[in-house]
């Protein structure tokens, strides 16, 4: 069952970070931003990614 839940959390976080580039994309696509404006948003998103990745190493699946 290990080997089940691990490639089923690592397809969850593929998922996780191709929409987070999807998020990145539209708002880049629909606002104006200035760089730092840019890289906070980028900082934002990665900050999000990581605590999801944390989050789901812990818990299983049920």
């Amino acid at each position: 069952m290990g080997k089940v839940e691990d490639k089923i959390k690592v397809d969850l976080l593929q998922n996780i970070y191709s929409d987070s580039v999807a998020i990145y994309e539209f708002i880049e696509s629909r606002f104006k931003l200035a760089e730092e404006e840019r890289q906070k948003i980028i900082e934002r998103i990665n900050s999000m990614n990581d605590g999801l990745v944390l989050i789901l190493k812990d818990v299983k699946l049920s």
